[in-house]
Parts: structure tokens; sequence; C-alpha cells
């Protein structure tokens, strides 16, 4: 069983990995990334990721130096945007045809663990765990008692911001927002002009205002481990009846257009040309969000939004990624030699920098720092999310047909079919019906 119920011992771990980036020492950076499986076989790997074309421009040029370390192994790429990449996975996998190495998100370890798919990297031969902090690991990474996946990087829920928008738009960037300042703010530069918005949201930036919200309002998970409800009716209307407020002053763009970039919110025309001033995103997503931008835009980063009573911090802090092996890889060995220099050798440290946020293998993490390759917004990204971690979401909470059913209420209340109170009601009743399902597959 996963033991992300232990969350604060995970942020403790991710802290300890990041001192690094406070200030860097010139010593030998521990390399142990073997010699990349070796063997004059003639050796093709599939990799599969997702992001934008920071990581991908970083990926490629990793693989392409992977060839003087293994001359006789082809990696064959296949990378894409997010939207629909965690579908693809599951067929190939239902389908056994997956690759052979795959980068993987969090909220989907849960349901993908249970088919047994990924090969247990716990004392694998040629895969040294030593540069990752075993708490991470066990928090993150260990499914039904087995390490099946590493974190690719320490990642941190924020608020980008276009400093230069908001600068000549008149909007604060020096200050800790909360939920009514973010209202007032954004329903103050709309009056002004129509035309600009506060915040990008599409439906899936919706569903984490709505689950953090709601998380600092009860003080606890909003669905219980013993898969039960952790909120009441009167919050559910209260985080909906918010969020159609903003929705109504133009505080959000408007979920029909911002959900025509679902998963490449970098390709937005109105983030690109600075007519929306602020996203809710995650720091391994910064690099994409600020080079779409005209030269010479700053761009800085703040906590989320946070309730002035808040019980709880809603601040996520979790791996970036993770990337596993497919337990059906013809070629275990040379992927797990592959796996092995992506995740802690210099060279590769320094190539892929931050595109996937701070490196979570501290051999990696030093590397890319000595080579200049973190970004300082990051830096303080995860500094600060890291100093203000919240509740880890539980297994249960990411569920993807829970989500299903959260993002269906979020679009009608978004959409004015119906009411926050109305929202509600057809929330609980589906996730208590839901919960009741899945309660029941265990």
């Amino acid at each position: 069983m996963n033991k992300r119920n232990k969350w604060k011992s995970g942020i403790l771990a991710a802290t300890a990995m990041v001192v690094l980036l406070a200030g860097c020492s010139s010593g030998t950076n521990g390399n142990n990334s073997g010699n990349g499986g070796g063997g004059d076989k003639a050796v093709t790997l599939r990799f599969s990721w997702w992001g934008g074309q920071e990581r991908h421009e970083a990926t490629l040029a990793a693989i392409e130096a992977y060839k003087a370390v293994a001359p006789n192994v082809t990696i064959e790429a296949e990378y894409q945007g997010f939207d629909g990449y965690e579908q693809k996975v599951k067929t190939q996998l239902a389908g056994g045809t997956s690759a052979d190495i795959m980068q993987l998100d969090v909220p989907w370890m849960n349901e993908l663990s249970r088919s047994d798919s990924f090969l247990e990297l716990k004392d694998l031969p040629g895969l040294p765990l030593d540069g990752f902090d075993s708490a991470f690991l066990d928090n993150f990474g260990t499914y039904n008692d087995k390490l099946v996946a590493l974190p690719t990087g320490v990642n941190a829920y924020a608020l980008v911001i276009n400093k230069t928008a908001a600068d000549s738009l008149g909007v604060p960037t020096d200050i800790r927002w909360d939920w009514e300042r973010l209202y007032e703010e954004g329903k103050k530069l709309h009056e002004k002009d129509s035309s600009k918005y506060l915040l990008l949201a599409d439906h899936g930036h919706l569903m984490g205002d709505f689950t953090n919200m709601l998380k600092q309002r009860i003080g606890d998970q909003w669905i219980k481990d013993d898969y039960t409800l952790g909120f009441a009716k009167e919050d559910a209307v209260a985080v909906l009846t918010w969020m159609d407020k903003a929705i109504k002053a133009g505080v959000y763009q408007p979920l029909g257009e911002a959900d025509l970039f679902y998963g490449k919110t970098e390709q937005n025309p109105k983030w690109i040309n600075g007519d929306i001033v602020m996203i809710s995103s995650m720091s391994s997503t910064l690099l994409s969000l600020r080079n779409v931008l005209s030269e010479g835009t700053e761009v800085t980063t703040s906590l989320p939004a946070t309730a002035l009573d808040a019980k709880a911090s809603s601040v996520v802090v979790r791996p970036s990624q993770l990337i596993a092996i497919s337990k059906k890889s013809k070629h275990p060995e040379e992927a797990t030699a592959f796996l092995n220099w992506f995740m802690n050798d210099p060279e590769a440290a320094a190539i892929l920098g931050d595109v996937r946020s701070v490196p979570s293998s501290s051999k990696a993490q030093q590397a890319a720092v000595e080579a200049g390759k973190i970004d300082p917004a990051i830096t303080k990204a995860v500094e600060e999310g890291l100093a203000n971690a919240g509740i880890v979401e539980n297994s249960i909470s990411t569920n993807s047909e829970i989500s299903a059913i959260l993002q269906d209420t979020i679009e009608k209340v978004a959409y004015g079919r119906n009411t926050p109170e109305q929202g509600a009601d057809e929330l609980i009743e589906g996730l208590e019906k839901k919960l009741s399902e899945l309660q029941g597959r265990k």
C-alpha cells in the first residue's frame, strides 16, 4: 500500500534535498552512473513523456548524448502535450504495448499500479538509489510495497505571474494573495479592460482551485481514506459560490476559451500576449510558460492564494513526474542503465537542467546547479512551496473517476447550467455513489 499518508516526512526530506540550491560546494559530484548497460547487441528502447517545447528539446538532446554512452542502444522518443497522455498510457498498458520507459504522474499511480505493470526498482543492479531520499521514494514511488517509479524532480504549486504585464496593468505582485484579494483585483482589472483577466483557468486549474479552497476551509482531506467525504454541503456551496462569482466578474478567462488549450497552456494567445496576468501552476511548467512571452518579459512566482481563516495550507509539493520501466520490456537491463544515466549522471543533469523542476536526485541536482541550469524563479517557487507545504492529496481523491465527477460539477456551474447549491448537491450525490463503488473494488 502506498505510504503517502506520511506526508510530513516526505516534505521534510524534499526540503533537505533542495539545500544545495542555497549554495553548492565545488567538490566531487559522487557520480555512480554506470556504463550505459554495455554490450554490443543492438537494442531499441521506447521512452514516452509529456511536456512543453523546452522539455522536449532538452530530453531529445539527452537522448542524443546517450549515444556516446551506449552506442548499441537506440532510444525512440515518444512525446506530446499533457492532454490525452494519461489515456494513451492506460490503453498501452492494457494492451501490452507501452513504452519501455515512461513518464507518469503521481495521481495516476494508485490505479496504474494495480495491474503490476512496472518493474520493481529497489535493489536493481545498475540503479543506485543513494542520491534519492528514501522517505521521498517511499511516499511517492512505492505502491503495493514495491518501488516502481523514481521522481524526476521536486515540484511546487505556485502562482506564476507575468510581472511585466502586472506592473503595466496596476496589479500588485509583492503581496500574499488571498481569495478575496484575487476577486477584487481581478474584477477591477476586467472592468477597466474587458479583454484582460487576472487568472487563466481551464477546467484543470478550476478543479485545483476548488480542492485547494476546500482543504483550506476544512483543514483536512476533502475525501477521506475510508472512502467518505471530508466536507459538508455548506463547504462545497461556499467554494462554488466564490468560483461562480469570480467567473461572472471576469476574474478568470472564460472556460470555453481556456479549455481550447487544456494541457498546452503555454499556447493560450491571451497568456502569450500579456492579456492574462497569472496562472496557478506547478514549478515544472514555468519555463514553458515564460519562454512564450516576448523577450524581456519578467516572470515571478508567489505562493498560491489562501483563505484568511484557512485551517490548513493547501500548497502542494510533490514529484514533478515519475519515471517507471515497463515489466514487459524486452531489454530491462538496458532500460535500467538508461534510467540511471538519465536520473543521476552529471552530463544528463547539465543537459536537462530544470525542465522537470529541481532534480530529485542529489547527484543530478548538484550537477545542474554547478552547470548554472537551475532557474532562480523555479528555485523561488520550490523553496517557498517547501516552507509552506500543506496537505498532500491521498490516492482516492486523485482517482480519475472522482476527478471526472468534480470536473462535471465545475463545468456546469461555470457555464451557468447549475447554481452553486445544485452543483453541491450533484457533487455529493455523485461522489458518494462512486466512492461506494470504489470501496467495493478494493
